[in-house]
């Protein structure tokens, strides 16, 4: 196989690597992630490999890459990188055309979630689930970055994030195209969230890890929802929480 250039091989400089601070860096950790990444023509601006088995793919794409020791992957801040990190230019959102279009039967909507932990571990989950749709707000929220990228363990694979400027005006334009509205909350009108069919587009709203969701959001709620508990704890960590919930959404659907 033909070589490339050498400044794509056998990069070496740490002093380079330091010049960036790592947290700056948008970056896909792992083997599966950065070849899924790869293979999905995610915006990749550089790889780095501990390796060379994986060259071909990388030329065939036109992506710059890097081989380099383990110590050098260390200093990019990934655990478990397993030889494999990629940088990305930046994260490409999707837009509200493209979810109508798509008319999907269950979609997910992060009301100003703040920690990048709890956001990654709802993607994940959202995937196993079947979940392909995700709206976060623009302000006051996380956004997609490093950390929830290596906590969803490539969750973020085949998944479209809408960031909106606004949860309001979106959840209004989700009902005029026929979503049903349901906010996960511990108020006097929610019900169980067991109790309900789910047989029309639905869209699960889940509220901030500390105050839960706006009170804009719970009056525009077509139905409030809650999780029964029964131990002496009284709320569950919201990504916990989302997971039960889109499990049961999406059993009911397929009822």
């Amino acid at each position: 196989m033909n070589k490339q250039n050498n400044k794509f091989n056998n990069f070496k400089n740490k002093k380079e690597l330091q010049k960036t601070p790592n947290v700056s860096k948008l970056l896909v950790c792992g083997k599966n992630s950065v070849l899924d990444a790869i293979t999905n023509n995610w915006p990749i601006k550089k790889v780095w490999l501990q390796n060379n088995k994986n060259e071909e793919l990388l030329i065939e794409k036109g992506i710059k890459y890097h081989i380099v020791d383990k110590q050098t992957l260390d200093l990019l801040t990934c655990e478990n990188h397993q030889g494999f990190i990629a940088e990305l230019n930046e994260f490409n959102y999707s837009n509200y055309d493209e979810l109508i279009n798509d008319k999907p039967n269950l979609i997910l909507i992060l009301d100003h979630i703040q920690d990048p932990h709890n956001f990654g571990a709802i993607i994940r989950t959202a995937n196993a689930a079947g979940v392909k749709h995700v709206i976060i707000p623009k302000d006051r929220s996380v956004e997609v970055n490093s950390t929830a990228l290596k906590t969803s363990s490539g969750g973020f694979i085949n998944m479209k994030i809408f960031r909106v400027n606004s949860i309001q005006s979106t959840i209004e334009k989700l009902k005029k195209d026929g979503f049903w509205i349901y906010v996960s909350a511990l108020e006097q009108n929610s019900i169980s969230y067991s109790e309900i069919q789910y047989n029309t587009p639905t869209a699960l709203v889940v509220g901030n890890e500390g105050s839960g969701s706006s009170k804009t959001t719970l009056k525009q709620a077509d139905q409030l929802v809650h999780i029964n508990q029964f131990g002496t704890v009284q709320s569950l960590n919201v990504s916990v929480a989302t997971g039960i919930l889109l499990f049961e959404i999406i059993k009911k659907q397929n009822e």
